[in-house]
């Protein structure tokens, strides 16, 4: 008997790609925490601490993108005003995240 072929939905890519951001936001925040105060301390002995900021800010965007799709799913139906709070507090974080990374704060 062949097996029937599943079509990949766009529901499903987007389900995928939440779980991939969520799981890499995961293991950057992991390493971050686990081995981040050495690495940072060696990195920053030889001029390379840039590395762990870069691994930082990879988290703290995976961490955007798997928040981000399931947040607009639940506020796409709702009023306009759901909407804009949205954005606002998409630009928000966004912004926090580059200042937080950049400044170091």
């Amino acid at each position: 008997m062949a097996k029937q072929k599943r079509q990949r939905t766009q529901r499903t890519a987007t389900f995928n790609l939440v779980h991939l951001c969520a799981f890499l936001a995961l293991a950057a925040a992991a390493i971050i925490l686990l081995i981040g105060p050495l690495l940072g301390w060696l990195l920053r002995e030889t001029g390379g601490g840039v590395i762990v900021t870069a691994l930082n800010m990879v988290a703290q965007y995976c961490l955007l993108i798997a928040i981000a799709i399931p947040a607009w799913m639940f506020v796409r139906g709702k009023r306009k005003g759901w909407k804009i709070f949205y954005f606002v507090v998409l630009a928000v974080y966004i912004a926090g995240t580059i200042l937080g990374v950049t400044l170091g704060i």
